[in-house]
């Protein structure tokens, strides 16, 4: 599923977005992974719901480091409409290589994901983006 993870569209509730900015380090993502599921339960997404996210925001942003040097950063943000959780990732710095997904990682990313895309930003930085709906379990 690649296309417009754009198409949430923010309430006044959530004008603002959490961001997160860690080392592009494998290790790290586990900070990644627990915002997105804190705000999974705030928004009460069902275990599922939150397991999905889980592994999707891992996916995603494990592609985007993948072989990147020393001193590069993963720059995340989290929005929420009350109902989705969209999540943005790109990287500062790095091997300037475009991230291809993996065939497993895309089969996984399809069972768990609403949308997603990974591509390059308008600056030309590795990017993604991601939706989750509540309610939409994988099954």
């Amino acid at each position: 599923m690649t296309g417009s993870a754009e198409s949430v569209e923010l309430t006044d509730a959530d004008p603002y977005p959490i961001r997160l900015t860690i080392p592009a380090e494998p290790r790290l993502l586990r900070l990644a992974r627990m915002t997105a599921a804190t705000i999974a339960v705030d928004l009460g997404f069902s275990l599922q719901d939150i397991e999905d996210v889980r592994v999707a925001v891992d996916e995603l942003a494990a592609v985007l480091i993948e072989g990147d040097e020393p001193g590069t950063v993963l720059e995340l943000a989290f929005r929420s409409d009350g109902e989705s959780i969209l999540v943005s990732g790109e990287v500062v710095g790095g091997t300037g290589a475009t991230p291809e997904l993996h065939a497993v990682a895309r089969e996984l990313l399809d069972l768990v994901a609403d949308d997603y895309a990974v591509e390059r930003s308008a600056t030309g930085r590795a990017c993604f983006r991601l939706t989750k709906h509540r309610g939409s379990a994988s099954g």
